[in-house]
């Protein structure tokens, strides 16, 4: 119990930080409004891209080259990764920074039209050094194997930090900017505490202090990492930038609004890749083909169970749920409900690119990501200017959901596995039954979106739960809890080891 704990506190920390940033969304969205809160989603936009930008990639080198350095104890290899690792991407963030503060006046004037974000504009650039900073940071907590200290800065302290400094900005009446101004200091808040944690393993000082370094090594194995991680950050934000380039800052807020609901599913999808990823890696290692596919039909299976319920609640409430965020973003009801059937899909289709990355064709998934951003590109600036948000939904949803399919023919193709097989029909027929029974339920309910909320999501949610428990779990569950258990297991053991040897 204590090791699984110790094992998924990073999960709990995710948990955690998506609530608190859900409230934060929230609160800010009923104060400020849907334009302003568009403002606000698209200055947070750009300080992220050119963050990610700024990182250069070499948060990939990091994590291939310092944990070998460390387990060796080559102490001039390690401060030197280091050096490189933190000194150039630092220094590209301050440079893109400043460059953002200048020119904060023609980008918004030019690109955004937008005169109105200047001061937003302004206020983000300085989250380009502290984010860069503190994904660097988390990095190499990571490759100590100390998670914790990125769940304690990034997950709680940030989140937390960021909705109670919004809430008395906003009570001051500080609208946008102060909602910024909050998380500027949520994030020096959390870099702080990093830095705090990265000192204890290695004492930042000696980075100032002549080194081994191979920059080049270090650049070029970290170079088509960060063409990736580029092609990623494009296919992420494009939506959102558009919105803002035709003009539409409220359309900016709806669909970032829209979009909240379908994270929840992505979150549980992706934990489970975190957790699968060295399963499978170590099964294929082993030739263990045959248990690939049962675990790939198992996960594939708890991610439609878990995610079937979600997408329902997307559906049926998808208005009731807009209407928390104020009465101007229920708008955006078709377009969460377009989002809704992308994420459906996105998640329901199985680890497939995990697969592909641990049995080696990890440039079949080089491929698809080239492939996703070409679509959504194309779908983003044909659909957008015509359709507005619902075109931004529809491009979205469209281009996550043709590349998972085609992740999935790939892994069937390549590997001779499919997803699914029959134990998939009772929790599809589950839902069926559970989304037919909540509509006809809803149709006896007055139409307070309040009320439809929370009495359609209990009986929804408390049919489909008790069908869970009809189900029970099959043989193949039970063997997946087992390796999960146990590399959750071998985690929590080697953290403790890890802190032995610190202290």
């Amino acid at each position: 119990m204590i090791a699984a704990k110790g094992g998924g506190i990073s999960f709990v920390g995710r948990v955690f930080e998506y609530a608190m940033r859900f409230v934060f969304g929230i609160l800010i969205a009923r104060v400020i409004g849907v334009e302003l809160y568009g403002h606000y989603t698209l200055g947070i936009t750009v300080a992220m891209i050119a963050s990610n930008f700024a990182m250069l990639g070499l948060q990939v080198g990091l994590v291939r080259f310092l944990p070998s350095a460390i387990r060796e104890k080559d102490e001039p290899a390690m401060w030197g990764i280091l050096q490189v690792c933190i000194g150039f991407p630092v220094l590209f963030s301050l440079v893109l920074a400043v460059c953002l503060f200048l020119l904060a006046e023609p980008l918004a004037n030019l690109v955004f039209h937008d005169l109105r974000l200047v001061p937003a504009l302004r206020i983000v650039s300085l989250l380009i050094p502290l984010d860069t900073l503190a994904f660097m940071a988390y990095v190499i907590t990571i490759s100590f194997k100390q998670p914790k200290c990125s769940v304690i800065a990034n997950n709680i302290i940030a989140p937390l930090a960021q909705l109670v400094l919004a809430a008395g900005f906003l009570a001051a009446g500080l609208s946008t900017n102060g909602v910024l101004v909050a998380q500027v200091i949520a994030s020096v808040a959390a870099v702080l505490v990093l830095l705090y944690f990265v000192n204890a393993l290695v004492p930042l000082k000696r980075l100032i202090e002549p080194s081994r370094r191979n920059t080049w090594q270090l650049m070029k194995y970290s170079f088509p990492a960060y063409l990736g991680w580029i092609v990623n950050t494009i296919r992420t934000s494009l939506s959102t930038m558009v919105l803002g380039i035709v003009g539409l800052p409220a359309g900016v807020g709806v669909f970032t609004a829209a979009s909240r609901f379908g994270l929840i599913g992505s979150m549980f999808y992706l934990s489970v890749g975190n957790i699968s990823t060295p399963i499978i890696a170590d099964l294929h290692s082993r030739g263990k083909t045959a248990q690939i596919k049962a675990y790939y039909q198992t996960t594939t299976r708890w991610l439609v169970m878990f995610n079937l319920p979600i997408f329902l609640t997307s559906v049926l409430f998808a208005q009731p749920l807009l209407w928390i965020f104020g009465d101007d973003f229920t708008t955006g009801t078709t377009s969460m409900m377009i989002l809704a059937c992308g994420t459906l899909v996105y998640t329901c289709t199985g680890l497939g690119a995990n697969i592909l990355d641990m049995t080696d064709h990890p440039k079949v998934n080089t491929a698809n990501s080239v492939i996703m951003v070409l679509v959504t590109i194309g779908l983003n600036l044909l659909l957008i200017p015509r359709f507005g948000v619902i075109g931004a939904a529809t491009a979205t949803a469209l281009s996550t959901a043709v590349v998972n399919l085609i992740c999935m023919v790939e892994v069937w193709y390549l590997l001779h596995m499919l997803p699914y097989n029959r134990s998939f029909i009772k929790p599809i027929l589950s839902s069926l039954a559970a989304g037919i029974l909540t509509f006809l339920f809803l149709q006896f309910l007055t139409p307070s979106p309040l009320l439809q909320l929370i009495l359609g999501g209990a009986f929804l949610w408390g049919i489909y739960i008790i069908s869970l428990i009809v189900l029970r779990f099959t043989a193949e569950d039970l063997s997946v809890i087992t390796q999960i258990r146990d590399r959750l297991l071998m985690g929590h053991n080697i953290q403790e080891q890890q802190a032995r040897k610190i202290s």
